[in-house]
């Protein structure tokens, strides 16, 4: 596992000369300085020559690192061709990430042929690395019957892998299975159990289903207290906030102006509690999964 990167600019000058000397893991690490911008002012440019230097030398995390950046047009022309050349030499050296998004640019088709089989090929291999982004996209694969024949109980298998490492989407699809007993035994108190994993972790239809669930009674005692906190603090997500800011409305006359007050100042406090808990994304993986448009 690489040391973690320190904006420390004596830091960050010590691994340049090491990487000046032909070290690869201080190239590798350079590359990462320049695209963070920590210990040196950002510069995409330079981040894209040190990464090419170390993947030039074999080092799968540079090879995967410059894929991103072809990938996304991060100091130089976007090229999914060339992105696809780096991501695949990474994955050939085992790199899970690298791998995951070569499954991406086969299901999507960047860079190559379309090709769903080969798209389950390489997600399998992240997947089995314990990758959980591999891993829902596998689920998501079974689910749909694409490059794989379709088999529920799988999809969800590789689903709940993937919420179990607190990937939020896949809480959310798993705790909607239980609900609605789609490929599992229905258990209302399970997918309570989910649903609330994906709220806190962000999700916003996790929010919308937990809210509803205790709005309902549904596997859990009602409460319009919670429900309407939950509600509020999905409503707060502004591009999607419709559904919910509509419910609000509804539940509304369930209080008076002064609970009223208690429960967004709730609500907004939720959001905080959410927010510190959203872990920091490499940004250039981040950047690439919207490139492609991935659920992950």
């Amino acid at each position: 596992m690489a040391k973690p990167i320190r904006s420390d600019g004596a830091e960050f000058l010590t691994t340049l000369q090491a990487a000046e000397s032909g070290n690869v893991h201080a190239q590798h690490e350079v590359g990462d300085y320049y695209m963070l911008g920590y210990g040196t002012p950002q510069n995409l440019a330079q981040a894209v020559y040190w990464y090419t230097k170390a993947a030039e030398q074999g080092n799968a995390a540079a090879q995967k690192a410059l894929g991103d950046m072809y990938a996304n047009g991060m100091g130089v022309i976007q090229d999914f061709t060339l992105a696809f050349k780096w991501y695949r030499m990474a994955s050939d050296q085992g790199n899970a990430r690298a791998r995951f998004n070569m499954g991406l640019f086969y299901q999507i088709g960047h860079g190559v042929e379309q090709d769903y089989e080969q798209a389950f090929h390489w997600q399998a291999l992240a997947a089995a690395q314990g990758y959980a982004a591999a891993q829902f996209n596998v689920g998501l694969l079974y689910a749909a019957g694409k490059g794989v024949a379709k088999n529920k109980a799988l999809a969800i298998e590789w689903m709940r892998r993937a919420a179990e490492q607190n990937h939020p989407t896949a809480q959310y699809d798993v705790g909607l299975a239980y609900e609605l007993g789609d490929g599992v035994r229905r258990s209302l108190p399970e997918a309570v159990k989910w649903y609330r994993c994906a709220a806190y972790n962000g999700d916003y239809y996790g929010q919308v289903a937990y809210a509803a669930m205790y709005a309902e009674g549904r596997g859990v005692e009602q409460d319009f207290k919670l429900a309407y906190i939950w509600f509020a603090v999905a409503a707060r997500q502004q591009a999607l906030a419709s559904d919910a800011a509509a419910v609000l409305q509804r539940i509304k006359g369930n209080f008076t102006f002064a609970q009223l007050g208690e429960l967004e100042l709730e609500a907004e406090q939720m959001v905080q509690v959410i927010e510190s808990r959203k872990p920091t994304k490499f940004l250039a993986e981040v950047a690439v999964k919207k490139a492609v448009g991935a659920r992950a």
